[in-house]
Order: structure tokens, then sequence, then C-alpha cells
């Protein structure tokens, strides 16, 4: 298949997802879920792009004589539906359909630089319970291999098993009533099954097929912070992985890794919301791979984990449902708005308290001032007798 052609393919898949995106799962950040779940029959839609790119120069002061710099990138699209099934438990299903990593050399026998479409997730949320402000939840979710190819560079690992993953979620609203109103904080720990024993994670000419000796596991981890405005969602991610059992040499992500996110979300309408996020790597960039697993023998400057990965999307809810705070009273209603109208109309009766109390105050000093001026007249008086 020709560059070209690969290059028009990429733009069609993706011009979809610059439309919309954000993150996988009901009531989610880019990558934090809440411990809330939707409303009953309430159906979201998401898709996603996410992309990183980085010019590789060769390592080192004598670069070989035919040496090019190549621009090597990691692109993908997702398209997620998320449904409130009974009050407390919702699903979701997220199918990532294009999965883009520059992955080629003569030597590889997997020679081929993308998927499509590439793994379906499936989850399952409890969440919404506790009272006041605290809420608590849990989440299953399992990842299901549809791709051809696995084991991407620059992408989190992955063997193409029947991945299992389970979270335990927690937070916290300063508005115990409409969350949405102010600001909150979100808290995730969870176990990953990756089930990769067998599976081929590795080929190409020189080692042929490697397959995966263990099952690697790990602990994945994030906290967030939600601070809302009338028309903005300030977002501050802080997310990771500490693998409990390493995967294979041969993988190219087997090392932990944590980064930080911070995100905007635009929201014109109740309905659908546009985010812009950029994920910042604070952990080192250490490789312990094998050299055999490598862009040419680890002579490139490419990071093995991306120093950075932008997200472009928009959030999109379908049907309301029974979400009251999400335009269930009217075809136009949306209760946020009429509290904010409500709660405008009391401040400014408040003003005009405050107002009225004033004018009386000053209506009370120029009573008395009149008794004094009225006072000194008649002294005056009885003087000039």
């Amino acid at each position: 298949m020709s560059k070209g052609f690969n290059a028009v393919l990429m733009v069609f898949i993706m011009l979809p997802c610059l439309l919309f995106g954000s993150g996988f799962g009901s009531k989610s950040l880019l990558y934090v879920q809440t411990a809330s779940t939707l409303k009953p029959q309430r159906l979201d839609l998401g898709t996603n792009m996410r992309f990183f790119t980085k010019v590789g120069d060769f390592l080192g002061g004598q670069k070989p004589a035919n040496f090019a710099q190549v621009n090597y990138w990691d692109v993908q699209g997702n398209v997620g539906f998320s449904y409130g099934l009974i009050e407390h438990f919702d699903i979701s299903a997220l199918l990532r359909i294009y999965q883009d990593v520059h992955y080629e050399g003569p030597n590889f026998v997997n020679n081929r630089e993308y998927n499509f479409p590439d793994d379906l997730w499936l989850s399952l949320k409890a969440g919404s319970f506790g009272s006041g402000k605290m809420q608590f939840g849990a989440m299953a979710q399992t990842r299901l291999p549809l791709g051809d190819v696995h084991n991407y560079a620059f992408e989190q690992y992955s063997a193409g098993g029947v991945e299992l993953i389970f979270r335990g979620l927690f937070s916290y609203y300063n508005d115990p009533f409409i969350n949405e109103r102010d600001f909150s904080f979100h808290a995730n720990v969870g176990f990953h099954y990756y089930n990769d024993t067998g599976k081929e994670i590795y080929n190409d000419l020189n080692t042929g097929p490697v397959l995966a000796q263990n099952n690697a596991s790990s602990i994945e981890y994030g906290a967030a912070f939600s601070y809302p405005t009338e028309l903005f969602d300030l977002n501050l991610e802080l997310w990771g992985n500490a693998f409990t059992s390493e995967p294979d040499t041969f993988a190219f992500s087997r090392e932990n890794w944590l980064y930080v996110t911070p995100s905007i979300s635009y929201k014109p309408k109740w309905r659908y919301s546009f985010d812009l996020g950029m994920d910042i790597r604070v952990s080192s960039d250490e490789d312990t791979s094998t050299p055999l697993a490598s862009f040419d023998g680890r002579e490139l400057d490419l990071p093995n984990y991306p120093s950075w990965k932008m997200t472009l999307g928009l959030n999109v809810i379908l049907n309301s449902g029974k979400d009251k705070f999400r335009g269930g009273f009217d075809s136009k209603g949306n209760v946020k708005e009429k509290v904010d109208f409500y709660e405008r109309l009391l401040q400014e009766r408040e003003k005009t308290r405050s107002i009225e109390e004033e004018l009386r105050r000053l209506k009370r000093e120029r009573e008395q001032a009149e008794k004094e001026l009225e006072e000194l007249r008649q002294l005056l008086e009885e003087e000039g007798r």
C-alpha cells in the first residue's frame, strides 16, 4: 500500500476524531474516572484523537553517509458509547478504530504500520454510592484484541491477550447537590492483568517469533482536580502505572510510567463540550527492553514513552434520560441554568435588602440631624429674648 494512500486514509479516519472526543467511560475526565454513574437511560457519545510525533535523529558523532532523518509518530482514534442501565450502574464500549505507530523496517516480518480497526474495550461501572459530598464506586473492564498488531512502540503495553482491569473509584464534590457547579477531586486505583503468556510480542527475520513467557500485571492509579466555570472546566490529572509483574524483555513498554495532564473543556451548551489536553511525562525515559526490540539498535534519539501527547475531542449527550441535571425537565431545560438564575435573583434581592437597610440608616441619621437642628434653633431663640 502506497504512502500517499496511507496518508489519505489517515485523514479520512482522523477527521471525525477532530470533531469529537473525550475520555473513555461514563463521567470520565481524559484518563481518571469519577465515582459517579450515568442516570438510567442516559446515552453519551465520545470519540477522540491522540497523537505524538518526533524526528528520529542519529545518536553519536559519526552518522552513516546515507543517513536521513525520519519523522516517527503515534496516532490513534477512538469512538465510544456510555449508557445508564439502572440507578448506580452504567456500561461503556469503546472501539479504537485506528492505531498507527511508525513501526517498519527491512527486517520486520509483521511490517504493517497501522491497525484498522484496533481493539475493543467493554466496562461495567457501579457508582454514585455515598451521601453528601463524597461518592464511591468500582469499575470492571476488559480489552478484547481485534487488531492484528500489538506490542506497539510509544504505547502502553499490550500483547493481544484478553486483558482484565478492576478499579476502585472515589470522588469529592464541593457542591453535593449539583456536582458540576463547583470544584471536585477524584482518585482511582486498579489492578491490570494482561493475560499475555504465549502471545507473540515480537517477530523479525533475525529473532523469529518471540512469545511472552509470563503473565504481566500492574497497579494503575490516578488523581484529578476539576474546577468548573460557566463556559470552561479546568482540569489537572496525574496518572501512572507500576508493574507488579514485568512484561517480557522483548516488550517495547515494560517500564513504570507517570504522566500529568492539564486540560480544558469548553461547554457552550449542556449537550456537548469540546476538550483539549496535553499529556506530559514526568517519569524518567528508562529503557529496559532488549536492544533487539528497538528502532535501529537504539541509534536514534527516540523516547521509550512519549514525552508529550495531545488529545482533541468533544463529548455529546445523545439522550439525557432521567438525568434531571441534563435537560430532564423539558425539551429545552437545564436545571443548572435554572438554579443559577434563581441564585442570581437571590443575590439581587440581598443587594436590594442591603440598599434598603442603608436607606433606613440614612433616614435615621437625617431625622437625628433635624432634631439637633431644631434644638439648636430653640436655644438661639431663647438667648435672643
